[in-house]
């Protein structure tokens, strides 16, 4: 017996399997279900397969390896097989399929009777006035048919326009990982280095030496040879502290014990310290203590001192103190030139990190009427990013945006004080002011219906009445002279420019 072979897919349902039923004309229809079901079907589906299968006067059987599916075809009494040429090869059994009832009696004759009908009385033979009437009718059909669809309409709305403003507290937080709604911005850290230089007038005195001592010894030979003195032979004394002084001249002492020479000297240090009473210098420094004696008949004189401004320690540190307050307010700037286009530092956050350098001229203990400091100094600032602030704004005039109003976030605008307020945790706080354009929201729909079957000004009163424009309603009919819009709202069409 024929078998009509029909291979089901994964997504077959119970309506797509019926569709690929009707097609059959054999009287054996095989369904094989694929190996992998993702959903068995029902003991309905099933039900429901076998009436159809003998509606179409066919019998039905399943090919399935499933175990869920088989049960539920044992159940139903439906035929199931593990392969296709098993099921070909069975007798499947049950009731022959259906077949239409035999006829009883001859075939009629049709032309017979389609000759025995009463034949309609022909189009002459109706009366003028009815055809009139039928020939009236159709025409004002026709018409009414082309006046309904043949208007149409154009409707041109600009949406009223108005501004959104909110008044924002906004705090920054170094800690916060994103925008919140609640006012949270994250608080991002930027650093800079910069350096400069700057001097102050000193404040300390000292006392400092001023001229050098100057004098003359006397040397004796205590030899029988002439002795030479070299230019710079040093003479001290005896006692302590030292005072050393240098002869200004090379000379040379006669021989014989006794003989003596005159020579002029000068201290080697500055100050009045060096003016010492005669017969003080009376040593000699070097080889030439063993050939000659000396002193120095008369007091040396000539060593002064004199007063001259100092550094202070306070002086350094004012210095210091002056200069970092000056290159903080330099590397504010820095900081904020570091930035992108837009973010906003916070100036209260910007502190001095560490001073990588300082030189002092003149170094400590040296005299100087000014001093002068050159120093490096890297410094760091919270800064918050112009994204979050666009973000945030967004999110809180969002949040309160009126019923029927659509948000243009392209003119969303907000501005910042120029002075921040710290809490006591150390993060800014301030206020943000927040604002942008919201357009009515229109619905071309509702608009279409409104207007419909109106004269154009009496459409344009209506539709400024029902609906917020910022300008009046631009509408143009087609045919020109018709004098009402289309009833049909597909007829009409609606447009929404922007503001």
């Amino acid at each position: 017996m024929k078998t009509q072979v029909i291979q089901l897919d994964e997504h077959d349902d119970l309506t797509s399997v019926r569709d690929k039923m009707a097609w059959v004309k054999a009287p054996r229809i095989l369904l094989i279900y694929p190996h992998r079901l993702r959903l068995v079907p029902r003991t309905l589906d099933l039900l429901l397969l076998k009436r159809h299968s003998a509606s179409l006067g066919a019998q039905i059987a399943i090919v399935t390896r499933s175990a869920a599916l088989r049960e539920r075809c044992a159940e139903l009494g439906l035929p199931v097989f593990a392969t296709s040429s098993a099921a070909q090869r069975a007798d499947w059994g049950g009731p022959p399929a259906a077949r239409p009832p035999a006829r009883r009696g001859p075939r009629p004759d049709l032309r017979a009777v389609r000759r025995s009908l009463p034949r309609p009385a022909p189009f002459s033979k109706i009366p003028l006035a009815v055809r009139f009437l039928l020939f009236t009718l159709a025409v004002l059909a026709v018409l009414a048919v082309f006046l309904f669809f043949l208007p149409s309409a154009a409707i041109e709305l600009t949406p009223a326009v108005q501004t959104q403003r909110l008044d924002i507290a906004v705090r920054a937080d170094p800690d916060a990982a994103s925008v919140n709604i609640v006012g949270l911005v994250p608080a991002y850290r930027v650093a800079a280095e910069v350096d400069g230089s700057r001097t102050a007038a000193v404040t300390g005195e000292t006392i400092v030496p001023d001229a050098f001592a100057v004098g003359s010894v006397r040397f004796e030979n205590l030899t029988e040879s002439p002795v030479n003195i070299p230019a710079g032979t040093v003479v001290r004394t005896a006692t302590s502290p030292t005072v050393r002084f240098a002869t200004l001249e090379e000379v040379l002492l006669p021989s014989g014990i006794g003989k003596t020479v005159d020579v002029a000297v000068q201290a080697l240090e500055a100050g009045p310290s060096d003016n010492l009473p005669a017969d003080s210098l009376t040593a000699i420094e070097g080889n030439l203590g063993a050939s000659l004696s000396v002193t120095n008949p008369q007091a040396t004189s000539g060593g002064t001192e004199k007063t001259v401004p100092i550094q202070t320690a306070e002086d350094r540190a004012a210095l210091q103190d002056a200069l970092a307050a000056e290159l903080l307010t330099e590397c504010r700037a820095a900081l904020e030139s570091a930035l992108d286009s837009g973010d906003i530092l916070i100036p209260q956050t910007v502190a001095l990190a560490e001073i990588s350098s300082a030189t002092f001229f003149p170094a400590e203990d040296q005299p100087g009427e000014t001093l002068a400091l050159t120093m490096r100094l890297a410094c760091a600032g919270d800064y918050v990013a112009e994204a979050d602030f666009r973000l945030l704004a967004v999110l809180a005039l969002d949040a309160s945006l009126p019923e029927g109003f659509a948000p243009l976030n392209e003119t969303v605008d907000f501005s910042v004080p120029e002075e921040f307020t710290l809490n006591e945790d150390g993060n800014a706080e301030w206020t943000m002011q927040a604002e942008r354009l919201i357009r009515a929201r229109l619905d071309p729909a509702a608009v279409a219906l409104a207007a419909l079957g109106l004269e154009s000004e009496a459409a344009a009163r209506r539709l400024a009445a029902d609906f917020p424009l910022a300008a009046a309603p631009r509408i143009s009919v087609t045919p020109a002279w018709w004098p009402r819009l289309p009833v049909l709202p597909f007829r009409v069409y609606v447009s929404i420019s922007s503001p």
